[in-house]
Order: C-alpha cells, then structure tokens, then sequence
C-alpha cells in the first residue's frame, strides 16, 4: 500500500461529511441490508460496473479489474477518486442516490460507511461462496456490524519491521536471527548506530499519523493489550500503551532514532531505510515490494514481525483497501459476479500472485520464488488487527488528535507516559463519549 499518511485536512473532511451523513439519516444504518442479497446469483450480462478506488493503490486495483475485464462480458469502470475528497464525494452520493455500484475504500473507514447503510450485506454469499473464513481478517473485522459482513479485501498490507543485513553484519549482528523482543531491537539498534557515519540504529514515521497507527500501534497489540473498546472508544491510559511509549522513548534517548522522525509525515516510510543507512525500520510489506528497495535493492534487507517486550510476543497491522458493493447498485448480480471472482482462490493465485500482490485469501499458499518479501507478510496478513471506530479520524488520524500528541509528547519531548497517557485518554473522551 501507499504509505498510510493523511493530511489534517483530509481526515477532518472525512470525519465531517461521514458525520452530516449519518445526522442527516440519509443512511438506513448496518442492520438495514441484513437481507438485501439474500437471492442473489452471480451474473455476467455485460453489464458495464462502476468502482471508486483511493489513489495509490492503482498497481493492484487497476491491474485486478483489467484481469477481470479481459475474462468477463461484465465490464468495470474505475473512478480514481483523490484522497482528499473521497469520503467527501460519498457523502455527497449518498445523498443524491449517485453512488458507484462497487465501492472501494481504505479499510479503517469501512466503520463509518458501514453505519451510513450504503454497502450491501454481503454474508450469506460469502459464506455460499466459501470465502468467509478465508479473507484477510481485519478486512472483514473492519467490515462487519452486528455480526453481519459489508466489504472485502482488495488491496492487503501488513505491518511488521524491515532490517539492512549488511549493516547487521557490519555491527557483528546475526542477519539471519533478527530482534524478537524490544530489548533485542534496542541492542541491535545501539550498535549499528555506533557504527557512526551517519548510521542510524532505528526509524519510524513519527509525525505520520497513519504510520504511527500502522506501525506503532502493534507494540501495544503486541502485549495483548487492546486499543480501541467494543463501542469504538479508545483505550490509552494503561500498561502497555505506557511501556510501548517508554521503548520507542528509549531509542529516542539512545540516540538510534534520528530527529527527523519528529517531522516526517510519511515520505521517509520507505525512502529512509532505502538510503541504507538504517539498520531497523518499521514500515509495512507492499511497500517494500513495490518500492525501489524491493524491486532493485541496492544492500540486502530482511522482513520480521514486530515484537513485544518478550519473545513470543508480535502483531501486526493489516492496511489496505475494502471493496463493498452499494445498497443502491442498479447490478446487484453483476457487482456479486466480480466480489465472488475478486475472493476466489484462483484470483488470489493466479491474479494476484501474478502481480506480484498480497491477495485477499488467506489459505492459498505464496510461491517460493516470490521470496520472504512476500512470504512473511503473507503469513503476517493472517493474524492481522486493525481499528474498528467510527471516530479514528478524530482521534487518530488527525494531526490535531490525542493519539499523534502522546506519541510525541512522549518520544521526542521527554513527558511520562504514565501522564501522556492519562491526558490522551481525557482527550479521546471528549471525542467519543
């Protein structure tokens, strides 16, 4: 995926236009369409489909539909729709009854078009299909109100951590073993900064605040801990929330994590770590791939999970985009023909695979020759985790929100995370409750 960065303005226009949706009642809300698919059969009339896709992500969803279109009498029509008008621009569809009959959408904002009641249920034909219990599960858990399913997954991604093994070697580090605990990271990251000549021991994005949410948050899932509460309040005041904030503290204070992570706002996700000058990076699998550092590296890099602070102990964030199909579709049974194509094994082997991608099933098995860069992310994607609530842009996404404060305050400024923590906490309240 793209590196998962939003502007302030972005993410208050779509937490503003998803929350005059709902006021407005112009949605019928989840448990509406509990129904709506019940007797559908998978059609291809020749229909021509329309979808709405997020920019930067055309290397999977363009050339998906392309692969569909060549093999179908249906035919799909992609909208490129920018970032900063998409929830925007559904908002507005929603209300004039103008909405496309496919809709694909970054995952973490799956809650709150879910709750405006304009995807179509999709659970029974899921499960017919037998593809329910095989897709990425934070898609579908991105998906789902009241036990029902809305949307599922088209563009996969996966946090986890990216090393340089030369720098490993160099700083007499086991390439092949790489961190498995937040002490390990630390050690390694100390001595590949002692390196000196501009080596740095670690990095993150740390003015990103989907970075932050993508690469961060998984130290605090990590411990078993769980950040955002059933009825989509977040959870910042306790242990582990704190004892994450302290280590990324301490690598701060050892000197590994350069002073620019304080302002980068997602274009060194990748592009530092290329420089080869980085030993650890936390980051996300697709990116690795479709960057310059996968498809013509210039040192040689690992992929590992991120971890916890005991052996045993990682999680990971599953990004990526939703494809639902609209309540008001005009080709329920044609849009149904290209959801059930889209989560068949034989798309995600042969489609996908082909790309080279993630695909959205995950019981098919990766090919050897695509490498770790693909197979640990594949395994990853299996167990990964994302935000279920309708107030992640308030609280997470926006420059201006609780979450990009207590980070920051912490990690870069010294605070006590048992205080960052508590303030965050107040802060997200105010939002949620």
């Amino acid at each position: 995926m793209k590196r998962p960065n939003r502007s302030t303005a972005a993410a208050l226009a779509v937490g503003a236009a998803i929350t005059s949706l709902l006021l407005t009642g112009c949605g019928t809300g989840a448990s509406g369409n509990a129904a709506a698919a019940e007797n559908l059969t998978a059609e291809d009339s020749g229909a021509t489909l329309t979808l709405w896709v997020r920019p930067g992500n055309e290397a999977v969803t363009d050339a998906v539909v392309e692969q569909y279109n060549a093999t179908h009498d249906n035919q799909v029509e992609i909208t490129h729709v920018p970032a900063d008008q998409y929830v925007t621009k559904f908002a507005a569809a929603s209300q004039s009854g103008s909405l496309p009959d496919i809709l694909a959408a970054d995952l973490v904002f799956m809650p709150q078009i879910v709750q405006s009641g304009a995807a179509l249920d999709l659970t029974d034909l899921l499960d017919d299909s037998g593809a329910l219990d095989n897709l990425a599960p934070a898609h579908v858990q991105a998906s789902t109100a009241d036990g029902r399913v809305y949307g599922v997954p088209y563009v996969a991604d996966t946090s986890l951590y990216v090393y340089n093994k030369d720098l490993f070697r160099q700083a007499g580090l086991d390439p092949e073993n790489p961190p498995t605990t937040w002490d390990g990271i630390l050690e390694a990251a100390d001595a590949i900064t002692a390196l000196g000549d501009g080596n740095q021991g670690f990095y993150i994005s740390g003015g990103c605040t989907g970075c932050l949410a993508y690469d961060f948050t998984p130290t605090i899932w990590a411990q078993g801990a769980e950040v955002v509460k059933e009825d989509g309040s977040f959870d910042f005041d306790n242990q582990a929330t704190q004892d994450a904030l302290a280590f990324m503290q301490q690598l701060y204070e050892n000197g590994d994590l350069p002073d620019t992570s304080k302002t980068d706002t997602g274009d060194g996700f990748f592009s530092v770590f290329a420089s080869g000058k980085v030993g650890i990076d936390f980051a996300g699998g697709n990116g690795v791939n479709t960057a310059t550092l996968g498809t013509d590296p210039t040192f040689e890099f690992g992929l590992a999970p991120i971890p916890g602070a005991e052996d045993g102990q990682f999680a990971t964030f599953s990004g990526g985009d939703v494809a639902a199909i609209t309540k008001t579709t005009k080709h329920p049974a044609e849009a149904w023909d290209f959801i059930q194509w889209l989560t068949s094994p034989e798309t995600s082997e042969d489609v996908y695979y082909n790309l080279p991608a993630l695909p959205p099933r995950t019981d098919v098995t990766t090919p050897e020759s695509l490498g770790e860069q693909f197979s640990v992310p594949a395994e990853l994607v299996k167990q990964g985790q994302t935000y279920v609530s309708p107030f992640y842009n308030e609280v997470v996404a926006s420059a201006q929100g609780p979450f990009l404060e207590m980070f920051q305050s912490v990690v870069f400024n010294g605070a006590d995370p048992a205080e960052a923590t508590k303030q965050a906490q107040k802060a997200a309240d105010a939002i949620t409750q």
